[in-house]
């Protein structure tokens, strides 16, 4: 406990924004506040979070507004919906330019088409917890499952895991065990990506994942 906030743990699935959410803040509000700079420095990307790590909550300021009585007055509340970003693009890095997809996000559905660069951008619940992304038409579809807020960071054997699978080169489990399969995947991202061909996770290789990943 701190005066005027409380310290949250993180758990698997939580993100800044689901705090946000739950707490009624921005996430800014969180993620910019100066006890959390440590927490920022590590992390990096406030919707990448690892659990245990623990973040500052500020607590609530109350606006109060005049306004005039036996009128109905609107209020809205800024920062909802949170928003879905993910670019599809081949392992030599080439986008699926353009490809009509359907999202479903907890069960609602909706379609549309990636941009000329593979982008998917679609308002999300900041509270979603389960995405299907299907890319493409029948008979030539390509599906991804996600646990939404489930990312781990890339200084995490699952979190490298994650990424390596998501964009083809990796089929194991995320469950943070290295084995030849990790290797494997490894290696063949070093090879695309101009890396020395082996099987390390050195900073190179991070950081090399992070950019292509863009998280």
């Amino acid at each position: 406990m701190s005066a005027g906030g409380i310290y949250h743990t993180i758990q698997q699935g939580e993100t800044t924004s689901s705090l946000a959410q739950k707490y009624g803040l921005f996430w800014e509000t969180i993620w910019d506040h100066p006890e959390n700079e440590q927490l920022r420095n590590l992390r990096k990307n406030h919707n990448v979070l690892f659990p245990g790590d623990k973040i500052f909550i500020p607590a609530v300021r109350i606006r109060e507004e005049s306004v005039i009585t036996d009128k109905k007055h609107r209020f809205q509340r800024k920062g909802i919906p949170e928003k879905l970003n993910m670019q599809f693009i081949d392992l030599y890095g080439d986008p699926f330019a353009n490809a009509p997809y359907t999202l479903i996000v907890d069960g609602k559905v909706s379609n549309g088409a990636l941009d000329d660069q593979g982008w998917l951008r679609a308002p999300i619940s900041p509270n979603a917890q389960q995405a299907r992304i299907e890319i493409g038409e029948s008979g030539e579809l390509w599906a991804l499952d996600l646990d939404v807020g489930h990312l781990d960071p890339v200084t995490e054997l699952t979190g490298i895991q994650a990424r390596l699978r998501n964009m083809g080169h990796y089929n194991g489990p995320v469950d943070g065990k290295d084995g030849e399969g990790l290797s494997r995947a490894i290696r063949s991202f070093r090879s695309i990506h101009g890396l020395e061909i082996n099987s390390d996770i050195n900073e190179a290789f991070r950081n090399k994942l992070s950019e292509v990943y863009k998280t």
